[in-house]
């Protein structure tokens, strides 16, 4: 086997809440890619969610997880021998990104820094180039120019069985479009009470089967939404037999027709597998943090809001965008709105039928 090109990688972020974790498991994949003989650090200065939360998506990715610790810290750790090192720096502060290039000067450590055109790590023979607009793509473009070639983006998920089964029996195998709704979160990424119940009332008023999943935060109080809308099915645990919630999520996420919820964490999970969503935007710039999956339809609460807040988004104007992306669905995946809920996509086509595939041309 190939020595490795560098004997030790550095992959550097502050801190890593929910979605900044997810966002950043592309970059870890085309890293192990990329130098699969390499060993692989992952350091924040603060805390990270891929060290618990998300550790069984990217654990096995890198050889270990340094949080809180300071990058002169680990590349002192690592940075011995005649050892090749190098440091991907995912940060966006131009002042750390700046002081970590001139601390590094001299010693041998290759360094590429998330600033802008990349001109921190600007090599001789390398032309300039523009960063991507998404977060998403710029640490993967680092982890790229490290390597010199271009690799797979991949920022797919996959459920456990346990998870998907927890998940078909919540969607209890109804003909109807299922409809997950997530409104706890922190600070402006969050919904009310009133707002889901409008949404949910009117959605199950026609036909569809509303589920409503309580995620880490605050929000509506669980026990107000069960009263005022009894057909609202609740999910107000962090395990559901025994399986975590955020997982059981992903699970819902890969048959349910529409998820509706504020821009943060809940929203890039579900677009790990490639849920069509409706979200409501506190302010963040989606260039920069647009869900993954690409079937998305953002309501700026800037524009639909006299306050500018998540929390005074007039509840017909998410019905209206829920309406609007289901009519889409129905109209470009009809096959998938004859299924019951609960199946897998795989499952889908394992159980297609002969009318429905004369339909499809299949």
């Amino acid at each position: 086997m190939l020595p490795a090109r560098y004997e030790t990688i550095i992959l550097y972020s502050r801190n890593d809440a929910f979605g900044d974790g997810l966002v950043r498991i592309p970059a870890l994949r085309a890293a192990r890619t990329a130098f699969p003989d390499s060993f692989i650090v992952y350091g924040t200065t603060g805390s990270s969610t891929l060290e618990h939360v998300l550790n069984r998506h990217a654990g096995h990715l890198v050889d270990a997880i340094n949080v809180r610790t300071s990058l002169a810290r680990l590349v002192a750790s690592h940075h011995k021998g005649k050892g090749r090192l190098a440091v991907v720096d995912f940060r966006i502060s131009a002042r750390w990104l700046l002081q970590a290039s001139v601390s590094l000067l001299g010693r041998g450590v290759a360094y590429e820094a998330n600033f802008p055109a990349f001109a921190l790590s600007w090599r001789p023979g390398q032309k300039p180039e523009a960063r991507p607009e998404r977060n998403a793509w710029r640490y993967h473009r680092l982890i790229e120019r490290l390597a010199g070639k271009r690799l797979p983006f991949d920022h797919r998920l996959e459920p456990t069985p346990a998870a998907r089964a927890a998940a078909r029996g919540l969607a209890d195998g109804k003909h109807a479009p299922l409809v997950v709704i997530a409104a706890h979160g922190d600070g402006d990424k969050r919904m009310t009470a009133d707002q889901v119940v409008v949404i949910s009332d009117s959605m199950i008023a026609d036909g569809a089967n509303l589920l409503y999943v309580k995620t880490p935060g605050d929000g509506p109080d669980m026990a107000e939404l069960a009263q005022r809308v009894p057909k609202l099915q609740l999910v107000d645990s962090g395990t559901v037999d025994g399986v975590d919630v955020s997982d059981v999520l992903l699970a819902l996420g890969e048959f349910a027709d529409l998820y509706i919820g504020a821009e943060g964490g809940t929203a890039h999970l579900m677009a790990t597998v490639m849920t069509p969503m409706v979200i409501v935007s506190g302010g963040a710039n989606m260039a920069r943090w647009r869900p993954l999956s690409n079937c998305v339809d953002v309501i700026e609460s800037r524009h639909a809001s006299p306050t500018g807040l998540v929390a005074n988004v007039p509840a017909p104007i998410i019905i209206e965008a829920a309406q609007r992306m289901l009519a889409v669905r129905h109209r470009d995946h009809p096959h998938l709105l004859d299924q019951p809920a609960g199946l897998s996509p795989q499952q889908s086509l394992d159980n297609d039928t002969p009318e429905r595939s004369a339909r499809l041309g299949t």
